[in-house]
């Protein structure tokens, strides 16, 4: 059961998932809505446990998780379409927003489709990364399309 200062943060970092989303998809995967994403504090054993289980051949520390949902996947509860689920590893970032903001993009990023196992993906991920931050940081800056090479 999280603790009340960890619902406020998770609270807190739903808003920020929304508002991710929706700047990702606006910048160049327009093609998708937006759904929910549910998101996970989770302590360092349990992070490392998951990212054993689901990904045996990475390597490097268990700092964020994220899976996509199945489309057909049930939800009786409520009839809002998820994207998936994102893990973030509450003991390797004190559980300070700062430090979980970017980890957070990260995943919402994975599940909207991006990768980085290629250079060239890996690239365009980082850039859109870095885009999203300095937007959330200061709202008046732009997002560049990646597909718009008018701007470069």
């Amino acid at each position: 059961m999280p603790s009340r200062k960890e619902k406020a943060l998770l609270k807190k970092l739903e808003r920020l998932a929304s508002k991710m989303t929706k700047m990702a998809l606006s910048a160049s995967r327009g093609h998708r809505k937006a759904h929910k994403i549910d998101i996970f504090l989770l302590k360092d054993s349990e992070m490392r446990r998951l990212k054993k289980r689901f990904l045996p051949r990475e390597k490097g520390p268990a700092n964020v998780l994220s899976f996509s949902e199945p489309a057909d996947w049930p939800h009786p509860e409520d009839r809002q379409e998820r994207l998936g689920e994102v893990y973030l590893n509450l003991d390797l970032t004190d559980g300070m927003l700062n430090k979980l903001t970017p980890l957070l993009l990260h995943g919402v990023l994975h599940l909207l489709g991006y990768d980085h196992k290629k250079k060239n993906d890996r690239i365009e991920m980082e850039k859109l990364e870095k885009e999203i931050i300095s937007k959330i940081q200061n709202p008046k800056s732009k997002i560049q399309n990646p597909n718009d090479k008018s701007m470069t």
